[in-house]
């Protein structure tokens, strides 16, 4: 960083930094510390702070001292100085820069922030730079360009005077420098205290200079912000300068060396995020050491790791690490237990009475929160701004971009109205965000300690959210990302025991979307892998999952770590914390009862009556136990983070769709983990975003509820034969006649906001008694905001309504789907009055106009009491006017308004003596007199009041009338999902014209008989993820395929080149079975199935090494849940079965497995292989042998083959894999020799696998392939014998070998 680019002075401050009789004391010590703006003899030190760095040292450079200031120069001297200034000025100007010949001299540099000279001597000079190092008297050192500084030679270099202490260094642009602002505004923040000890705090305080900071240039400053943010989430976060090696000393980027630096140990900093220092390696990183859990409770916050700068390092580290050791080996829980200790509960921490003696109240207050919640990061409210204190700080540093403050203590902060943005931003990196409002102001505090007596002099806070990734119900992303952030609750029936249990365990889920307040809740049998959990985790993937303590099998725990990423885990307390069904129960109906019928039992019981549907079912049943634990843990968790009372009173119910049974009756087809997972579904395989997935093909939805619907359609395809056939006539309908209605659905709806979310946000508001609770004190206008999202919601339920009625048109067969969903009253709910008492009760452009609804009249009858009350005063007062005119004989007479004077009788000078006794004088003017009667003076104070019961009345409306729109909540939400249902047929039928070649709309084989043979015939069938906007025209080869029915294989056994299209056969099947099953087209001139009831697939080769799962063991667990689940409506897909052991063992296994899907469980299916081998020897009928066509040419002395992606009868010989090599580039002497490989183990693969245990039976094959050698032989040399003769008696030798060895076989 240049020396010139620190000197850009500043008369701002940091928008974070106020008075210290607000912030910067708020940790301090009670007792005040001595000023460092005394004389200073080099023992003391001042306080570290970003406008203060000198108290400490900084990387390139030695500390500095400080020193008491100058007192200003005599006028006649301040004159002199000035001439002289200009002289030396315009005489560096004129000279060039000095270089080298300096070296050794003695200088003075003027440091413009502290207005002072500084002695020091030039100890060398770089070339490369063109810079001077400079050392200073007090030990510091500087490279400077002495070209671009003021600086003056010294005189008497021989003599060197004391060094001079600086008040304050170059502030270089590191993580904790300030940012700027005006003094404006930062008076502006001043006057937002929180409570009276504030004034107090003032005298507690450090003493530190106020003066202004001095910040780099814009670009060095954005270029450490880059720098900032670029850095490794492990490595410690450094300065935008060069990176530079701390071993025995630190070497800067020029090769200076600077003193060694002492090792700070943080480990006792206890941040939400654990982390530590080590030495810098050569790239100025440090590895962080993340503590792994060692309790159930204690939460995974940290498992990102939180990195200081080195300066904040330096800066707070050994303040924290001596003055908290009750954070590092001495730490205790609330209950005093020790880690390790039994019950140890690492969210909370002891502190002992001593250390909060040594507390002022604010401090004590914090910590107070803080003890209880040490897993979560605290927002603390003070005034206008959130602040962030000690451990904490450093989070908000780090990862939200925020500046430390000044002071010794860790503290940064910000604004009320960047709440939402940065509770948004540290709960999606994984950690808990607790927010402490203010609930009192300081007024309110006095009134208190009036009335009761007492000496309290902090404001009262209260926990008011907790919000983690799964509970977020406001922010950005929830605008702009339709994807849910599902939160869920998983328990079973396990119990320890010492050999694992080969039977169906029941699985308990919930899930749960906080920002549509939708929950879905069941139970299901699963298998010993825990596949149908496995599923649900794939579909779902939840970011946040709950489960009791210590109670789960090692199974399901390993399905929750596989088929999850990253989510964020909190372990409850069976029983207490997670609540078994019993207690869930009794939880359950006291949110739904009323508080009438909660007072006895009997009531209580029949409290089941008010539940929602759903919930009274499973009770009903008795046997869904798990189930309800499953809730009743969310539900706990829910009330923890408070938000149980905002989701619940709204909230929608959904069953889970238990391995795709729903009483016992399948509905929907199952796509396990592995299908959604290797056919690319929901997301890709390489990135694990949705391009190349088939939601990203079907995904044209216009609205964000449409785009999750049409997901949880993909997921789960239907198998019921006639509601596939109702939404093909649907899809098929917008194609056609519906075209039209189509197009403007969406043109309609594309600015529509995200309804469901929207509307669960208002549901939500009218129980909302935590942040917006009237006690809270805000800043912002909280009402304006809601406002705006009443009148959206509005705007955006008519237009749906609207949209919805106009397609309504199309309605033509009765019972089909269409007809279903825009019937009004039955599909389509009637709105339409609704709607019409909101449009009469306001205004709604108005009210955004002035952000307040003036209610109509016949709108709120109290509020038009109070506006009657005010006519009618407003009327006596006219009258009365009138009154006093008469009786003094004047027309003049007249009512003004003076300030706050109000309805004054304004009299001519005139009149004067002849107005009434009880006229009271209040303001006279040139030439009349300005009077108030009692009379006028009592209908004011009625008209004053009046007035304030209306504005009282005003301030309620909104509420009011979005209790009145939550009342009809079923109907709005009927709305917004028969919106998303038309939105997903419209995207379907919109997505079927990208499809590469010709469509069709599949044929659905009706199952009449248990014996009916599964069929799947296609004829000229595309893939449905490739897209003809992105492909040349007839680029991708289609073909036929026929599987199962009558005349036909069940099976194809699939060989061919590698590379040939084996696999991308296997998917196009599997997807388009898919799509049939959803109801959509697909790419094929004609398509004939029977319903599929389950898609298997094991493709690809991955392990899960940290599960121990080798690559074979995850094909054979995958191979496994096939051969168990599969049944004849199923179909499998097997993908080179076999490849992750020894070719013997592999075919043996593949072998195998082929035969029990044939012949056991006679589903339809696929099995691609390399396995030449078995494809020759397997002869059935029920089994098609079938390859990837290619043609094969010579070229450069190898085979060169190329692909014609056609399905043929009949075997590969081979699967070319040295011309896939080719392709790959590797060298031509490694392709020859891997080609002359590859011809003798073919010429001799035969012969080793026609040997047996018998040594005579392996001489006989010996002899056997000895004929068919000399046969070749023979005919190699047919055309160089001149007698054929001996050649024909050869070959008559041959046959008769051949013909004695084919009776003994």
């Amino acid at each position: 960083m240049s020396s010139s680019a620190s000197r850009r002075l500043s008369n701002g401050r940091s928008p974070l930094v106020r008075k210290q009789s607000q912030i910067t004391a708020f940790f301090s010590s009670p007792s005040p510390s001595p000023s460092p703006s005394g004389p200073n003899h080099g023992a003391s030190k001042p306080s570290p702070s970003p406008l203060n760095p000198s108290a400490r040292r900084r990387p390139p450079l030695a500390a500095a001292s400080h020193s008491p200031p100058k007192p200003p120069p005599p006028p006649q001297e301040e004159k002199k100085g000035k001439k002289d200034k200009k002289e030396r000025d315009a005489a560096a100007a004129a000279a060039p820069a000095p270089s080298a010949e300096v070296v050794g001299r003695r200088l003075r540099v003027y440091w413009p922030l502290d207005d002072a000279w500084y002695d020091g001597r030039v100890e060398a000079y770089d070339a490369g730079s063109c810079r001077h190092r400079v050392k200073y008297d007090d030990g510091d050192e500087e490279e400077v360009d002495l070209g671009k500084e003021k600086f003056e030679w010294a005189t008497g270099e021989e003599s060197t005077p004391p060094p001079r202490a600086r008040k304050l260094r170059r502030l270089r642009r590191m993580s904790d420098t300030a940012v700027a602002k005006s003094p404006a505004a930062a008076d502006e923040e001043d006057g937002a205290g929180d409570s009276t000890e504030d004034e107090n705090w003032k005298t507690d305080a450090v003493s530190e200079d106020d003066s202004e900071v001095e910040l780099d240039d814009e670009e060095d400053e954005d270029v450490a912000a880059r720098s900032r943010k670029g850095k490794s989430r492990n490595s410690l976060l450094m300065s935008g300068s060069a990176p530079s090696t701390l071993d025995s000393g630190l070497t800067s980027a020029s090769g200076s060396t600077i003193s060694k630096r002492k090792k700070v140990d943080v480990g006792s900093l206890d941040c939400a995020k654990k982390f530590s220092f080590e030495a810098v390696n050569a790239t100025g990183k440090v590895e962080s050491e993340v503590p792994m859990n060692c309790d159930p409770r204690e939460q995974t916050t940290e498992k990102v790791p939180t990195a200081l700068t080195r300066e904040a390092a330096e800066r707070f580290g050994q303040r924290d690490a001596e003055k908290f050791k009750f954070l590092g080996k001495a730490r205790k829980d609330a209950k005093g237990r020790r880690p390790g200790n039994p019950g140890y509960d690492p969210r909370t921490l002891f502190l002992s009475s001593q250390f909060l003696k040594s507390l002022t109240g604010g401090q004590r207050q914090w910590w107070e929160f803080k003890s209880q919640h040490m897993d979560k990061v605290l927002f603390f409210k003070m005034g206008k701004f959130y602040e962030l204190f000690e451990m904490d700080a450093h989070v908000g540093a780090k990862e939200l971009d925020l500046q430390y403050m000044k002071g010794e203590q860790p503290h940064c902060g910000f604004p009320e109205k960047n709440l939402s943005v940065n509770l948004e931003k540290l709960a999606k990196k994984g950690y808990r965000v607790l927010v402490v409002e203010q609930t009192e102001t300081p007024e309110q505090l006095e009134l208190r300690r009036k009335e009761m007596g007492i000496k309290d002099k902090v404001v009262r806070r209260e926990i008011c959210a907790v919000v983690t990734k799964g509970t977020l119900t406001e922010g950005e992303s929830l605008l702009v990302n339709p994807d849910p952030s599902y939160l869920l609750s998983v328990t079973e029936s396990y119990q320890h025991s010492s050999k694992k249990s080969q039977d169906a365990c029941i699985i308990g889920v919930c899930i749960v979307d906080v920002s549509t307040s939708k929950f879905i809740v069941g139970q299901f049998h699963d298998d010993p892998e825990r596949h149908g959990l496995c599923s649900i985790l794939s579909e779902m993937r939840p970011v946040e999952i709950i489960k009791p303590a210590k109670m789960l099998s090692p199974e399901t725990e390993k399905a929750l770590k596989n088929n999850t990423r990253e989510p964020l885990v909190n372990e409850l307390l069976p029983s207490t914390e997670f609540w078994d069904a019993e207690k869930t129960v009794h939880e359950i109906k006291q949110y739904y009862s009323s508080a009438e019928k909660s007072n006895t039992v009997n009531d209580e019981q029949n409290s089941v009556g008010c539940l929602p549907n759903l919930l009274s079912e499973l009770i009903g049943l008795g046997d869904r136990t798990h189930g309800l634990s499953a809730l009743g843990g969310c539900l706990f968790y829910l009330r923890q983070t408070l938000l149980d009372e905002k989701v619940l009173p709204c909230a929608e119910f959904e069953p889970l769709a238990c391995s795709g049974l729903i009483n016992n009756i399948q509905k929907h087809m199952i796509l396990d983990a592995a299908a959604l997972e290797n056919l690319e579904i929901l997301e890709n395989l390489r990135t694990g975003d949705l391009s190349g997935t088939l939601y990203a093909q079907l995904n044209h939805c216009v609205t964000g509820f449409g785009k999750r619907l049409l997901k949880r359609w993909i997921a789960r395809p239907l198998y019921d034969r006639r509601a596939i056939l109702q939404r093909q006539s649907a899809i098929a309908t917008f194609k056609g006649v519906g075209h039209q209605y189509a197009v403007h659905f969406c043109k309609d709806l594309s600015r529509l906001p995200d309804m469901e979310r929207l509307l669960a946000r208002l549901f939500s508001s009218c129980s909302d008694e935590n942040r917006r609770s009237s006690s809270v004190v805000l800043y912002e206008d909280a009402s304006k905001r809601l406002l705006q999202q009443f009148t959206t919601a509005l705007r955006g339920c008519q237009q749906m309504f609207q949209t919805c009625s106009s397609i309504s048109m199309l309605i033509c067969t009765e019972g089909s789907q269409l007809n279903d969903l825009l019937s009004p009253g039955k599909g389509l709910p009637n709105v339409s009055a609704i709607l019409d008492r909101f449009r009469d009760a306001f205004d709604w452009s108005e009210a955004d106009r002035n952000g307040r609804i003036i209610p109509r009249e016949g709108c709120d009858p109290e509020y038009d009491a109070t506006c009657n009350a005010i006519e009618e005063i407003e009327s006596s007062l006219k009258k009365y006017l009138k009154e006093q005119r008469k009786l003094l004989r004047h027309a003049s007479v007249n009512y003004v308004n003076v300030g706050k004077d109000i309805y004054l009788i304004e009299v001519p000078e005139s009149l004067g003596g002849a107005v009434p006794g009880n006229y009271e004088l209040q303001s006279t003017k040139k030439g009349f007199y300005r009077y108030w009667t009692p009379e006028v003076k009592e209908l004011i104070s009625e008209l004053s009041k009046a007035e304030a019961e209306k504005e009282s009345k005003l301030k309620g409306i909104l509420q009011k009338l979005i209790q009145l729109f939550v009342e009809h909540h079923s109907e709005w939400r009927q709305l917004v999902s028969v919106v998303a249902e038309l939105d997903v047929l419209i995207s379907i039928a919109i997505a079927s014209d990208y499809f590469e070649g010709s469509t069709c709309r599949p044929t659905i084989k009706e199952s009449n008989d248990l014996d009916d043979t599964p069929t799947f015939h296609a004829r000229n069938l595309g893939h449905p993820i490739l897209r003809s906007d992105s492909l040349g025209k007839g680029s991708f080869v289609p073909n036929d395929v026929k599987i199962g029915g009558p005349g036909n294989a069940s099976f194809i056994v699939l060989t061919g080149p590698n590379m040939g299209g084996k696999s991308t056969l296997l998917r196009q099947v599997c997807l388009t079975i898919i799509l049939a099953q959803i109801g959509a087209d697909v790419p094929a001139e004609n398509l004939e199935l029977s319903l599929v009831d389950h898609i298997f697939v094991r493709m690809g080769a991955r392990d899960h090494i940290m599960a121990g799962q080798s690559t074979f063991l995850v094909e054979l667990m995958e191979t496994a849940s096939v051969l168990s689940s599969a049944t004849k409506n199923s179909l499998v897909a097997l993908d080179e079965l076999g490849r992750g052991t020894s070719t013997s063992d592999g075919q043996a296994i593949a072998a195998s497995v082929l035969e029990y899907l044939v012949h056991h469980v006679q589903c339809l299916g696929l099995f691609s292989t390399h396995y030449h081998r078995l494809a020759v020897e397997h002869k059935d009928t029920k089994v098609s042998l079938c390859h990837m066509a290619c043609e094969v040419g010579v070229g450069g002395g190898m085979e060169e083959v190329t692909f014609l992606y056609r399905l043929t009868l009949g075997s590969c010989p081979k699967s070319y894999g040295v011309n896939v090599a080719r392709l790959a580039g590797i060298p031509a002497s490694v392709l020859q020799m891997a080609n002359e490989k590859s011809s003798d183990f073919e010429a001799n693969y035969g012969k080793r696998h026609r040997m047996t245990k018998d040594k005579h039976v392996s001489a006989q094959s010996e002899d056997k392939f000895s004929a068919i050698r000399d046969l070749f032989r023979i005919v190699k040399a047919w055309h160089r014998h001149g007698d054929q003769a001996e050649s024909l008696s050869m070959l008559c030798e041959v046959q008769k070998c051949a013909k004695v060895q084919a009776v003994e076989d």
